[in-house]
């Protein structure tokens, strides 16, 4: 049997279908390689907030009187945390940054923590920075009325 070619129109109207569904399927593919890169930041970002020496961490920087007095009340934690953590039964070791919003204004806070053996983070570096004003520090063994540039 002989099959029948396609008309122009009929061609052309092929041609159309499936330049639309390359496309759709292109943007598909994209949005789910996206999706999959987004949904691993939020996990790995929630991971990071929820550990012990991030909680006692904002603890203690959202606790300093310092702190709110120049960011205002509320503070809020923000998205994104980055750096590394490394925690195990024996010790740990924990480099990280994150911002912290305010009624005023927003700061980013650097730690620098390790863990003992005991089982007790120590905090080397916790300092809060904002534009404008003096870096505060609220890691361990700091006076509360000093200050740092």
């Amino acid at each position: 049997m002989k099959e029948k070619l396609m008309s122009q129109a009929e061609l052309m109207a092929w041609e159309i279908k499936a330049r639309r569904w390359l496309v759709l399927g292109i943007v598909g593919v994209v949005m789910g390689v996206f999706g999959i890169g987004w949904m691993t930041l939020q996990i790995s970002y929630s991971m990071l907030k929820k550990s012990e020496v991030m909680r006692i961490a904002v603890e203690k920087v959202v606790g300093d009187e310092r702190v709110r007095r120049e960011l205002g009340e509320p503070v809020l934690l923000g998205w994104a945390v980055t750096g590394e953590l490394e925690e195990q039964p024996e010790g740990g070791t924990a480099r990280l940054e994150f911002t912290l919003r305010g009624s005023k204004r927003k700061a980013v806070v650097n730690l620098r923590a390790e863990k003992a053996g005991g089982g007790v983070w120590r905090y080397l570096l916790l300092e809060v920075k904002g534009a404008g004003w003096e870096t505060i520090s609220c890691a361990d063994g700091v006076v509360e009325g000093s200050k740092k540039n």
